[in-house]
């Protein structure tokens, strides 16, 4: 499939310009290269303030978190908090689904939340997860 093809299919299922790569990346990458290279040069990696405004504005709450993918808490998404890529050192953030209920038999660091834990910015080591992109 042609790349441009593929993405106007990606930008279509976006949502509030949030859309997650396709491929899976460590923690040390140039996210913002590769969200211009897979959405285009508007794209940057999208911040937990992108997420938590998108998740205020949508009138379906439960259409936008099915939007970002995600379907378990084992699942995650690479984001940034403010301008900031990682907590303590080598802890990459992430937002996660965990549906109201924080898993807890692993040391997942909880920094903010969303509706009381439906989805939570978090930090985690050794990261291999999709990033999340925002197209302005």
């Amino acid at each position: 499939m042609k790349k441009s093809i593929l993405l106007a299919l990606l930008g279509s299922l976006a949502f509030a310009g949030l859309s997650a790569t396709p491929q899976t990346y460590g923690a040390y990458e140039d996210f913002d290269a590769i969200c211009k290279d897979a959405f285009g040069q508007k794209a940057r990696l999208a911040n937990w303030r992108d997420i938590k405004k998108a998740y205020e504005k949508a009138a379906d709450k439960e259409e936008f978190v099915a939007s970002l993918g995600l379907e378990s808490y084992d699942q995650s998404l690479i984001v940034k908090n403010e301008s900031e890529y990682f907590e303590e050192g080598d802890r990459h953030y992430i937002v996660t689904l965990h549906n109201g209920t924080l898993p807890t038999n692993y040391t997942y660091l909880v920094h903010d939340t969303i509706d009381a834990h439906t989805l939570d910015l978090g930090s985690w080591r050794d990261i291999d997860y999709p990033a999340l992109c925002i197209v302005e």
